[in-house]
Order: C-alpha cells, then sequence, then structure tokens
C-alpha cells in the first residue's frame, strides 16, 4: 500500500464525505489525523514515508502539506481532489464549528486547532474577511500549481451535486450502487 489520493479541500467542504466515499471506493483512506504531523516541529524530511499505511489522506494537515506530501511521493502518479464550496456557506460553517471546538474539545485538540488556523489562516480566531480571502486564495492558488499534469487534479464541489460520477471517472472506478455519503451535514443551528 502507498499513497495514492490527496485530498486538498479546506475543512468544512465536504472533506469527511470525500473520505467515506474513497472507503466505499476500496481505498484505504484517513481523515484528519493530526497525529501524523507535528506543527511545531515539521520539516522537509517529516513527508517521506509517512502515508506508507494508506491510500488516501484527508483534510488538513495533509492537505496544508499537499505540494511537499506530493513531492515526497514523487513517481507514484499520487492525484490530489480538491473539494470547495459556496464561499459565504463555508464562512457559516467553519466559523460555527471553529467556535465549538474553542468552547468543546480538549486543550490539546485546541490548541492543535488554533496552530493549524495560524497557518492556515493567519490567526486562529475566526476572521470573517481574512478566512474567506484564504478561502478563496487555496482554489484560485491550488489549481496553477497543477497546471504540468491537470490530469492528477479534481476540483468537485459535492455540496452543488458534484458526485459519484466525476469522483468515479476522475479514478477510473465503476460507480457503486449506493447513495454518495453525505458526513457532517447540517451541522449549523436552526
Amino acid at each position: 500500500m502507498s499513497l495514492k489520493i490527496i485530498g486538498i479541500g479546506m475543512p468544512r467542504t465536504g472533506t469527511a464525505s470525500l473520505c467515506e466515499a474513497l472507503r466505499i471506493l476500496g481505498y484505504n483512506a484517513i481523515h484528519h489525523a493530526p497525529e501524523r504531523i507535528d506543527l511545531d516541529t515539521v520539516n522537509a524530511d517529516t513527508f517521506a514515508g509517512l502515508y506508507d499505511d494508506v491510500d488516501a489522506a484527508v483534510d488538513m494537515p495533509a492537505a496544508f502539506f499537499h505540494r511537499e506530501i506530493g513531492q515526497a511521493y514523487a513517481g507514484l502518479g499520487v492525484k490530489f481532489i480538491l473539494t470547495t464550496r459556496d464561499t459565504d456557506e463555508w464562512w457559516e460553517s467553519i466559523k460555527f464549528h471553529a467556535n465549538k471546538i474553542r468552547v468543546s474539545a480538549d486543550v490539546s485538540h485546541i490548541r492543535y486547532t488554533d496552530r493549524l488556523h495560524q497557518l492556515l489562516f493567519g490567526c486562529a480566531e475566526p476572521h470573517e474577511f481574512l478566512w474567506k480571502r484564504r478561502f478563496v486564495d487555496w482554489a484560485t492558488e491550488g489549481i496553477p500549481y497543477f497546471s504540468w499534469d491537470l490530469a492528477r487534479v479534481l476540483c468537485i464541489d459535492i455540496s452543488a451535486g458534484d458526485k459519484w460520477e466525476p469522483l468515479c471517472r476522475f479514478l477510473g472506478k465503476p460507480i457503486p450502487d449506493v447513495e454518495f455519503p453525505w458526513r457532517n451535514k447540517k451541522e449549523l443551528p436552526e
């Protein structure tokens, strides 16, 4: 087994749904797995062999370090899946989720999440302008990075209806006879 897919979407863009879909398609996929990368000691040597035991790594921290991980697994034809969604819908979801973590998670999880948000967005606590700007930049900067081989990247908006067909076509897999999984749906308060 060796890494085949990196899910490079921001949190709250359908990454949990993507991870479950990959599992249905037969991949050994992990979601989040913050224990894999120590954000305080990460360096260029961190990535070699880091995901040898899985087929797919989805969401942060793998998404944040997708370039470094892709280089560590160069030559294996790793594919990249960028999940995205409407910016305003994403903001409401990520803001709610980040604030929920800040009041309900244990201290080590809060510390890790704050550190990741600092790296990703430039600030630990939700900030609408900065976080939305980074969300938009993530996709617009990310796709040109793959201009050397666009056949290895799929941009998909699961919330808008992009589900089995584009994913299975991209991965060369038959469409399964089950509904596309939808995880963490409607977590916002009514």
